[in-house]
């Protein structure tokens, strides 16, 4: 009972704060103990106890201030990303509009600036709510860190577009209407092209970087941000490239139209492709012409055949071990094989050679058309007859592709006569061209444009610094190895699945071929790579009934024992740099490739594939891009479609 009435002893607080405690006798240690009631102990312990107080009160008053300061920032960091989400989706939307502005529109100006001032609004909240010093606190926490910093990124480099690109791209456009470029009267003038081109190279400069930095974001954790993020980076780059290309053509359209220097004549070799015997960039070059360039004023000379031109004993330029292996010694022999190889710079070099040593000409440049690039064109124009002993048909915007590649071999069944009517075809169709009327021009633009997209249009240069700004863009048709830029950031080049077709027998029976590619992802892995799953589906598209009314010609050589009305080709599959292509079936059999070979370090997969009337074929593979490349911008190439 003792123990209980000691601990129930009275203390007071004061007792309690100062550790005073009761003694035996009952006494309060402090006032009555050993030392007595006015003992040394007394002031000093009360001393070291009221600055134990102060320590806690202070470190109470800081813990409060701290967890407020949390709390508070917190809710404001909650409450900015509800802001900074909803900004950046309009603003998403309003970049998603710029791809959709018609630089051929006399409205373009002003559509483009409306377009631009709305995007700013947008990012420059977005870029006031992250561009603080309580996001960059964030963008350092543990798990979601690199979430909150790809926020940031993303919103800088859409500020830096919207804020800084994009209002020179405004002025450009302000300097740019229907008589900016015009084509009259065989003349092209571009009257103030020197201010328009500043502005465009120097807004493309920063919307490159942008992209760089857009590009790279990487790490995030979060799946709708992940989700919301990858097609805002497509958007990004698909703006990148646009503008990429208008910079590019500033940069070469005045020095290869001869505009910066009146005195210089050019001279540009003219192929035209007949698709329907298949080479790797659209056709077969039957027919050879030349272009003059002075001033910007154009003279179009005539056109010959490839069987004028002859062959030539050996290739006229080295050929590597490569190309001997894929292609043969042809590609550099023979004229109308000269586009054998998917790389158009090759082309432009061997079909150089082939010229200047044929005729003696120097020649600054090769340019590719193909007849669906010719029908494009003529649908601006207006419409040509061409007539050549009884056979005057009328190429227009519907007929072109129809007439060259299918209903004049069965009109001309003699393949001289065939061979000049293509020639005149050609000639007639860019005379229609040079003479058509200024208000036209801007269309013709836009459809030389979407045609050169296609692969219907190729452009060499024989200088090396022209060429160095055409090498990459779809126009210039260069293959993209290891050697290539790295792309956007990442840290291999831009990655290119390539699918591609020569014609097997010498024929014109790929007027009947149906093909299509697919190109599915299938997976996407973290250090960038992704896996492909690509199907090409070819069929022959001929009635059997129909065999016998094909004219001998479009027929052919029917090697290989092929038989009448059999299309045969050879399909290439180049694989993009740094990749690998671990499977391959081809045909109902799942044969595999006919050869594995390289192709400037490129992996290529050949199959050679004989389709007789109305018959089906698949080749399916499954292709892995290179590890450091950018996720989402794999680009699908292939031979040009014949319509």
């Amino acid at each position: 009972m003792a123990e209980i009435e000691d601990l129930n002893t009275e203390q007071s607080y004061d007792d309690v704060v100062y550790g005073r405690g009761v003694n035996e006798s009952g006494n309060v240690h402090g006032e009555h103990g050993e030392h007595g009631a006015h003992g040394p102990r007394r002031a000093g312990g009360r001393h070291r106890h009221r600055a134990k107080r102060r320590v806690r009160d202070i470190v109470l008053i800081v813990v409060a201030v701290v967890l407020s300061a949390i709390i508070l920032t917190g809710v404001y960091f909650a409450v900015s990303a509800v802001v900074v989400a909803k900004e950046v989706k309009s603003a998403s939307a309003t970049v998603s509009s710029l791809g959709n502005i018609d630089l051929t529109n006399g409205k373009a100006a002003s559509s483009l600036g409306t377009t631009v001032k709305d995007l700013d609004k947008h990012i420059g909240v977005a870029y006031a709510n992250t561009n603080n010093p309580i996001w960059r606190m964030m963008g350092a926490v543990p798990r979601y860190g690199a979430d909150v910093t790809a926020v940031r990124t993303a919103v800088e480099s859409l500020h830096d577009l919207s804020h800084d690109a994009l209002p020179l791209m405004v002025d450009a456009a302000g300097n740019i209407d229907q008589s900016w470029f015009s084509v009259h009267d065989s003349a092209i003038a571009m009257p103030g092209i020197d201010k328009v081109s500043a502005k465009l190279i120097k807004a493309n400069a920063i919307v490159q970087k942008a992209n760089t930095k857009f590009q790279s974001i990487d790490g995030v954790t979060i799946r709708a941000l992940r989700n919301a993020l990858t097609p805002a980076q497509k958007k990004m780059d698909t703006v990148a490239q646009t503008s990429d290309s208008l910079s590019r053509a500033m940069k070469l359209l005045p020095s290869m139209l001869g505009l910066n220097n009146p005195n210089e004549t050019r001279t540009y070799l003219i192929l035209a492709q007949g698709n329907a015997e298949l080479r790797a960039t659209g056709g077969v070059a039957g027919s050879w012409g030349t272009v003059t360039v002075q001033n910007g004023r154009l003279t179009l000379n005539d056109f010959v055949s490839e069987g004028e031109l002859e062959g030539f004993d050996s290739p006229v330029t080295e050929l590597s071990a490569n190309e001997l292996a894929l292609y043969g010694d042809k590609l550099g022999r023979k004229p109308q094989d000269v586009n054998f190889t998917p790389d158009f710079q090759r082309t432009g070099t061997i079909a150089k050679a082939m010229w200047e040593q044929r005729f003696g000409q120097q020649i600054d440049g090769v340019i590719s058309i193909d007849p669906v690039m010719l029908q494009r064109m003529l649908s601006v124009v207006g419409s040509v007859q061409v007539s050549y002993k009884n056979y005057s048909p009328v190429l227009d915007g519907q007929s072109t592709s129809r007439v060259l590649l299918n209903e004049a071999y069965a009109a001309l069944p003699d393949p001289e006569d065939q061979d000049a009517f293509f020639s005149l075809a050609a000639k007639a169709a860019f005379d229609r061209m040079l003479h058509m009327q200024g208000s036209q021009s801007m269309q013709l633009v836009k459809q030389l444009a979407a045609a050169a997209e296609q692969g219907h249009a190729y452009v060499w240069s024989a200088h090396a610094d022209e060429q160095a700004v055409l090498t990459g863009t779809d126009v210039s048709g260069s293959l993209i190895t290891a050697q290539s830029p790295k792309y956007m950031g990442g840290t291999a080049p831009k990655q290119v699945i390539g699918v591609y077709f020569n014609d097997a027998m010498g024929s014109k029976m790929d007027w009947y071929l149906e093909r299509k590619v697919t190109d599915t992802v299938a997976e996407t892995y973290a250090d960038g790579r992704e896996k492909h799953e690509i199907t090409i589906s070819l069929r022959n598209t001929l009635n059997e009934a129909d065999v016998d009314k094909v004219p001998g010609y479009v027929v052919g050589a029917l090697e290989n024992g092929a038989q009448k009305g059999d299309i045969q080709l050879i399909n290439y599959l180049y694989v993009p740099a740094g990749g690998a292509v671990p499977e391959y079936s081809a045909g109902p059999d799942g044969q595999k490739g006919d050869d594995y070979s390289l192709h400037d370090g490129l992996t290529v997969v050949s199959k050679q594939v004989n389709l007789k009337p109305g018959q089906s074929y698949e080749i399916t593979a499954t292709v892995y891009t290179a590890a450091g490349s950018v996720p989402g911008q794999t680009v699908l190439r292939q031979t040009p479609l014949l319509q």
